[in-house]
Order: C-alpha cells, then structure tokens, then sequence
C-alpha cells in the first residue's frame, strides 16, 4: 500500500519557532534523531526546500500584508494580529521556510515523485488571509490548495486533526470548493472560539466545511467513533484527487495547551485511517503537515508513528484487516475493541514498541454521550448538505 515517501525539512526549522513555548522549539530536531534511531529515515527521501516565493504566498494573502510582516521583521519586535504571535529578526524568512516545506510537497505530488510527503513545519492553520495569530504567519494549507488547484488537481480534502479548530484555513476557503474537515476541542472559549457545527461554508464551498467540534477530555473511544461515523463518509462522497492531512499532535494527554486526552494509539489510528483513504481515493497522494504539538518527546514518537505507518515499517494491527479502520463503529467494531489491539504490546513490531504511551489517557465519563449527540447531529444535518453516501452534491 506504501508509495514513495519524503521529508522536506529546512534548516531554519531547528532554530526559533513561533510559539511562545520556547521548549516547543526543539522538537524537530528531537524528531529528526528518533527518525535515525528507528531506522525511518532510511526508507525516506529528505529534501530541503527553497523559500517561498512572494508569488506563492500571495495565492492566499494580499501582498499588502506580506509586506507588513516584511516590515515587522526588519524591526525586530512589536507583535502581529494578537500578542502570543511576535515578530523578530528572521521571522520573514522562518514562515517563507514553513510555506516552501507545503510548497514543495505539493510539487513533488503533482509530478509524481512522492505519493506522500511530510513537512513538519508546516499546517500554520490559524493565520487568516490578513492577520497573523495563533503562531502562525503564513496559511501553507490555504496556499497549497490554491495551488493544487492551478496544478489541476481540484478536489482537495484537508484533514485537521489539530486540537484546535483550523479558524485561519476555514476564513480563506470558505467559499472555496476544497473539503475542510477539523476534528478540534471546542467549548466556543477554547481557542479561537471557532469551529462550530454551524459553520458549513457558503457559495461553492456551502456544506464543504465539516466541524467536528469536541469537548474538553473527550478521550480515545469517543475520537475514534466520532471519525469512523463521520470522515470516511465525507471523504468518499468528495472523492479528493489529494488529502492533506494537518497531523497536530497537541491533543495528546500530555501536551500542555490541549485536553482531549488522546494518546499514541489515537495517532496510529489516524496515520492508518488517513493512509488508507488516500489510497482508496486519491491514488495514494497525501500531503502531511506538522502543525501543533508543544511538547518534543511526544511530538516526536506521534511523527514517528505517521512516518512508519506511510512507509510500510510499522506492520499493520493484528486482527484489524484494511479497511476496518474505515467502517463505523458497530456491536462487532466497536472502536474500544480497535484501541485495544492497536495497544497491544503485539502490535508494535521492533524497534517501534518504545513509541507506546506509558498509560492511556482517562476520558471524561459524559464525553461519550456529548460527542454521540454531535455525531448524530453532523451526519443528519450537516452531511446531507453536500456529502452522503451516495456522491458528492
């Protein structure tokens, strides 16, 4: 099932990030050295890729507003559109790093070079067309399905897995025909507010925007339900040409800003769900970016397991064929029965075992029903907008 992978990694990612939470700064550099141990990074093509170009990020932004960050750079301080996002020298060229990564794998998947490719410094999906926020600068999501799209592949279906709810990507492609799907914790407090299941997109995008919002410690079983029922259905129906998958590890149970007390098990789930859909409809072309995840050690094992899982070197779940992942939850599925043999000790050929939580997460005990409520509610009034299982309207 594995197509050719790639790393785009630029050098400029080892340095300061964007996040206030400095400790966050060194997680790809963490990932990188656990990449080499676990043997991953010999079964990857790793690539650095240029800068972004003026041209590229004027596919989502006015340039009037590339200048403003230009010139904020060239100061060295002040703050952007909120103050967690602050400009300093270099930070120009760190967000054109961050947009050159998606660029680049947007270019390696149109030519056929890739079938997936992985940029972890990139799923800025909290920058708007004209304000910077929630550390990021640049939209790469919004700039790479514009530019999908000038490549001739149309039908583009993000996946935001993100704990928060992507407001920056949603605000660009709103009318846009792109699919945007974002599973994030959402209580209309939690940052950025956003993210209802009111949100639906209007013009060509109207039904195209899927929220799945979720509420504080959701936990594992009810995640999985909650993307069983819904993505997998939405996906079909669209039928994308190419996934971007915004793989935000920042709701695992030990990340500091999110509480949706996902463990590593929820990351494996959704490497191989996301894996498989792409190869089911999308002739295996998956884009992958890094997005939120504050906290290195965790950072790293969850980018451990996404990169394993595309090149075929962590084996699949025993007693879990392709495609269960897919099917939603039933009597005969049930998606505790599905955690359960992804944690098992059995499941985690060498050397991955060390990628396994220590403990699992405990949900909130009304999370179930909470979620049950919004699954129901998405499926018969949401999907039915655009998306069913008989095609894409």
């Amino acid at each position: 099932m594995s197509g050719a992978v790639s790393l785009v990694y630029h050098p400029l990612y080892d340095g300061r990030g964007f996040s206030p939470v400095t400790r966050s700064w060194g997680r790809y550099r963490e990932a990188r050295e656990l990449f080499s141990k676990l043997g991953i990074d010999r079964s990857i093509t790793t690539i650095e890729p240029p800068l972004a170009t003026i041209d590229e990020l004027t596919l989502a932004h006015p340039r009037r507003f590339v200048e403003r960050i230009r010139s904020l750079d060239a100061a060295g301080t002040g703050v952007f559109d909120t103050p967690d996002t602050v400009a300093w020298p270099g930070v120009f060229d760190r967000a054109r790093a961050a947009v050159g990564g998606t660029m680049e794998a947007v270019r390696l998947v149109t030519n056929g070079v890739s079938s997936h490719v992985f940029n972890p410094g990139g799923g800025l999906h909290h920058a708007f067309a004209e304000r910077a926020r929630g550390f990021c600068i640049f939209n790469d999501l919004a700039i790479a399905v514009r530019a999908l799209s000038q490549a001739g592949l149309e039908r583009v279906a993000i996946i935001d897995v993100d704990g928060h709810h992507g407001d920056g990507t949603q605000e660009i492609l709103y009318d846009h025909g792109a699919l945007h799907i974002s599973l994030h914790q959402y209580d209309g407090r939690f940052f950025p507010g956003t993210g209802s299941i009111d949100e639906t997109g209007w013009g060509a995008g109207h039904g195209l925007t899927l929220n799945i919002p979720l509420p504080r410690h959701t936990g594992e079983e009810a995640y999985l339900d909650a993307f069983r029922s819904i993505v997998p259905t939405a996906i079909r129906a669209y039928s994308p040409q190419v996934i971007v998958l915004n793989f935000g590890v920042d709701g695992h149970h030990d990340d500091p800003l999110v509480k949706l007390r996902l463990g590593i098990r929820t990351y494996r789930f959704l490497a191989i769900a996301c894996h498989e859909l792409a190869h089911e409809v999308a002739n295996g072309r998956m884009i992958v970016t890094g997005s939120g995840g504050y906290d290195p050690g965790v950072v790293s094992r969850c980018w451990s397991v996404l990169l394993a899982t595309l090149t075929g070197q962590l084996s699949g779940v025993h007693g879990l064929p392709p495609g269960s992942f897919l099917n939603a939850p039933s009597p005969d599925a049930t998606s505790k029965a599905m955690l359960d043999a992804i944690g098992d000790a059995n499941a985690w050929n060498h050397p991955f075992g060390c990628l396994q939580d220590r403990h699992n997460p405990v949900p909130d005990p009304n999370a179930g029903a909470i979620t049950a409520t919004t699954v129901h509610r998405i499926i018969n009034g949401v999907l039915p907008l655009r998306l069913t299982k008989f095609g894409f309207a």
